[in-house]
């Protein structure tokens, strides 16, 4: 089985029940690189449409790691350390406060079992509740159901389409964008996420 235990060093920055968040460093790249290359993974996105090394992805990574608009994590199984993908808000904006989430999945055993819903949801409480955020959206390609039923599970919401907005396998798609707004996280859910991911004493 492998694993991303130890490879960078990198201490454990968040948890769930199912999950733990690290830092992303160019050291993941060798076990991101099968993944952004799989069709099967990328087929909903624009990352897929030309091969990528490992030495491109430790490139982007460290210029990732560099702006200070980025917070991008490595996703492993809690409990096994078993790599299942990278997360993280991108293009945070401190006067509008608000950032895009992202996430992909490479492990494909883990799809489809909630772990992709558990991240979405971790990410989202320290967003707002350390970030200090107003606003967390994101785009899911409209044919993309499974992902887009995991956002509304985590309290995203539809705020509109984008038309034609990727193009692959000779077609095109649309985008729905989508987001949820700090007014409607509180007091709810966020009351839920903090049992849930808040410091234990």
């Amino acid at each position: 089985m492998t694993t991303a235990s130890g490879i960078d060093g990198a201490g454990t920055f968040l948890t769930a029940e199912w999950v733990a968040l690290k830092p992303l460093t160019p050291a993941h790249a060798s076990l991101l690189a099968p993944w952004m290359n799989d069709e099967e993974v990328t087929h909903f996105m624009f990352t897929g449409q030309r091969p990528t090394t490992v030495e491109q992805l430790g490139d982007e990574i460290r210029r990732q790691a560099d702006n200070p608009a980025h917070t991008v994590f490595f996703v492993e199984d809690r409990s096994t350390k078993h790599p299942i993908g990278t997360a993280g808000l991108y293009d945070v904006h401190l006067t509008a406060r608000k950032a895009e989430f992202r996430i992909l999945f490479g492990a494909k055993e883990f799809w489809n079992k909630g772990y992709g819903t558990e991240v979405t949801e971790l990410l989202t409480f320290y967003a707002f509740d350390r970030l200090n955020l107003n606003k967390v959206w994101l785009g899911v390609i409209d044919e993309n159901k499974g992902a887009h039923r995991a956002y509304e599970k985590a309290g995203f919401r539809e705020e509109g389409r984008l038309k034609q907005e990727l193009y692959r396998n000779s077609r095109y798609y649309d985008a729905i964008r989508m987001s949820v707004l700090r007014q409607d996280y509180y007091p709810d859910m966020h009351a839920a996420h903090l049992k849930r991911f808040g410091r234990r004493p």
